[in-house]
């Protein structure tokens, strides 16, 4: 039996996962929106919400792979507000039959913070932000994913999710596996994995199409931004013989983890490393066809 891959695109994963950046932040010197685009938000919100992001950045983020469970489970694929009021409802032993089915663990206080805080938060959220930026990551994702589903036809599933994920080699033990593939625009060009019980919902970065016919591709400044550092190269230089693991990785090269995970997300996003993961352990290794590609898109962009 085949792993099984499912496309699933909706504005809900983008209401949870552009929330999420707000808050936490993290990863927001690596996203393509920036320090700016908080900067920007913050200005149009009440103060009021502003507090209240501020309170739950130093909760668990442990609450919002709930919120991508629930997510899963939507009634309504599409509508914001049905989703939110789905949440809003839910009981103590709704809670406790998604959570269990999901190898989640029940905590009351996290169910509470979700019905009291993040529904207020998430709907004015929406309200105030996300619906009126749609005309920038609603016809990305739309269009990603039609032509994931296209490529589903092409491929094998293994294949689909590392093409999806610019370079994640999925292998899971368990062929009754479901991989959920939802394309995202907030956090590109970043990938986030939720790993749950029976499935892994993979939120991956939507393509999106350039804009300037003279300029360069965002492809190749990405490819070519990511070799122009001595750390990032002796990366590339430690994995290209065989995978290893990302405590290898930082023992060989002396990294501490947080400088070795923004250089990662560097050389993932410009194509450059694989990533082998089994749902358990993650190897990385070189992806040859980034060093193939790098030499391609240089040359056709130089000599159209």
């Amino acid at each position: 039996m085949a792993l099984q891959v499912r496309i699933d695109c909706s504005p809900v994963y983008e209401l949870i996962s552009s929330y999420m950046l707000f808050v936490h932040r993290k990863w927001i010197r690596n996203v393509d929106l920036g320090t700016g685009w908080v900067e920007q938000v913050e200005q149009s919100m009440p103060e009021a919400f502003i507090k209240t992001a501020e309170t739950l950045k130093k909760t668990s983020m442990h609450i919002f792979d709930l919120l991508y469970a629930a997510a899963l489970e939507r009634k309504h694929p599409h509508d914001i507000p049905q989703f939110l009021a789905q949440l809003e409802e839910m009981k103590e032993a709704d809670w406790k039959c998604l959570l269990r089915s999901y190898g989640q663990p029940y905590r009351q206080k996290h169910v509470q913070m979700i019905k009291d805080i993040f529904v207020p938060a998430l709907t004015l959220w929406n309200e105030r932000y996300l619906q009126p930026s749609s005309i920038y990551w609603e016809q990305p994702i739309l269009e990603d994913a039609n032509e994931k589903l296209k490529l589903m036809y092409k491929m094998n599933p293994i294949e689909l999710i590392e093409v999806a994920t610019n370079g994640v080699v999925f292998n899971h033990p368990d062929p009754s596996h479901e991989v959920v593939l939802a394309p995202f625009w907030h956090y590109r060009p970043i990938n986030m994995t939720c790993a749950f019980k029976n499935t892994t919902l993979i939120l991956y970065a939507a393509h999106d199409p350039e804009s300037d016919e003279d300029g360069p591709p965002l492809s190749l400044t990405r490819m070519l931004s990511a070799i122009s550092n001595e750390v990032r190269l002796q990366i590339l230089r430690a994995i290209a013989e065989e995978p290893i693991t990302f405590s290898q990785l930082t023992a060989h090269l002396k990294l501490g983890k947080n400088a070795a995970k923004h250089h990662l997300a560097i050389l993932r996003a410009a194509g450059y490393i694989q990533t082998y993961w089994n749902g358990e352990v993650e190897k990385i290794a070189l992806r040859q066809e980034g060093l193939s590609d790098l030499s391609v898109f240089l040359e056709n962009y130089v000599r159209p």
